[in-house]
């Protein structure tokens, strides 16, 4: 029986897309009010299943849901059709980029989930049965600066301590929505009962980001996502000439990109997604290489991601070194639905629950 198992090949691959109503969610790169991913379930001879998620962001890897499903059937099929699931080198055979040298980070983890959730994760580090300390982050940033008041006093009075504002949304709005974010958290700042940092997709230019970079630390903000588009590299040049450290995002996609920007560790931190990076096995691999340099990361999500990967993500907690902040299991908090059964949030304080011993697969609906 146990040969058999070891033997159990895939026999069918469905992929699906999804669209779920989402509260609506604006930065300076997008706009969205509903959550479109990309779903595959993954069956196996044996009788498993297994499934994955992704969400592709033009803006962050290059991929939209069209070249997922290419990738998906063109690539990654092909490769999985004859395999052993359950062997240890079944995912080498999921490729990061194409033979072009294309990322294909999104697609690719929506194939690994699937393997790991089908091979009831026996690919995985085991990780230990804690329950993750780092807290959630309450997002915020809308268009109303009242709304964004309203949503901040929500989130302290549900007893968030580390906040994310989204820059972006025009000079007047910004300046509004840091002003009330200000003047509600600072003194929570000043004991250290909170954090704030903001993240602005890209939105300025290299040259004026140190002096807009001073004018946020002096309104409490403790680190600045992602100022520029631009190489890994350059943000690390970057990073230097600011007073606050910048969190790399859309900069961190593979571990070139991590290797430029650890050339100023104390001044990176890195935004460590699930599908952006390509699956659990690399965002585990990015974060115990954080962890062996003693710099700060963050384990971040795609906005509107379902249950799916809001579970995987607390596996890969249990496998990695403290984060300095969580982003992700926002649940029914941002969804209206969600594809599995008791959707996954997080709780009072921001604290997120232990891994499910099932998995992720074993609850979608």
């Amino acid at each position: 029986m146990e040969n058999a198992r070891v033997n159990a090949k895939p026999v069918q691959l469905d992929v699906y897309l999804t669209r779920i109503p989402m509260r609506s969610f604006e930065h300076a790169a997008a706009s969205r009010d509903v959550a479109e991913a990309l779903v595959v379930r993954l069956q196996l001879d044996d009788g498993r299943v297994g499934y994955g998620e992704t969400l592709p962001r033009k803006y962050v890897t290059g991929e939209t849901l069209e070249t997922v499903q290419r990738d998906i059937s063109g690539v990654y099929w092909p490769a999985l059709v004859s395999a052993r699931i359950d062997s240890p080198d079944v995912l080498g055979l999921l490729p990061f980029h194409d033979e072009t040298g294309r990322c294909m980070n999104a697609a690719r983890c929506a194939v690994e989930l699937a393997v790991l959730d089908a091979a009831g994760r026996s690919l995985l580090d085991a990780g230990s049965d804690r329950t993750p300390a780092a807290r959630c982050t309450g997002v915020l940033g809308s268009a109303n600066p009242a709304k964004t008041l309203r949503r901040l006093r929500l989130m302290r009075l549900f007893g968030l301590r580390h906040f994310k504002l989204k820059l972006g949304l025009g000079e007047d709005v910004d300046r509004e929505n840091l002003r009330l974010a200000n003047k509600h958290l600072a003194k929570a700042i000043k004991r250290g009962a909170c954090t704030l940092r903001v993240d602005v997709n890209g939105g300025w230019d290299a040259d004026s980001t140190p002096q807009r970079v001073d004018q946020l630390a002096a309104m409490g903000v403790s680190l600045v996502e992602q100022p520029v588009f631009c190489a890994a590299g350059e943000l690390a040049d970057l990073a230097r000439k600011c007073i606050l450290p910048l969190i790399a995002d859309e900069s961190l996609l593979g571990d070139n990109d991590a290797a430029a920007l650890a050339a100023a560790p104390d001044r990176i931190v890195f935004n460590i997604r699930i599908s952006k990076n390509g699956g659990l096995v690399a965002a585990q691999k990015l974060a115990r290489f954080c962890g062996d340099r003693s710099m700060r990361f963050i384990l971040g999500c795609m906005v509107g991601e379902t249950g799916i990967l809001s579970l995987a993500q607390r596996q890969l907690l249990r496998m990695i070194p403290q984060p300095a902040f969580v982003e992700g299991n926002y649940g029914r908090w941002l969804l209206a639905d969600d594809l599995v059964r008791n959707s996954p949030r997080f709780g009072y304080g921001g604290r997120i629950g232990k891994a499910d011993p099932d998995g992720w697969g074993r609850r979608v609906l």
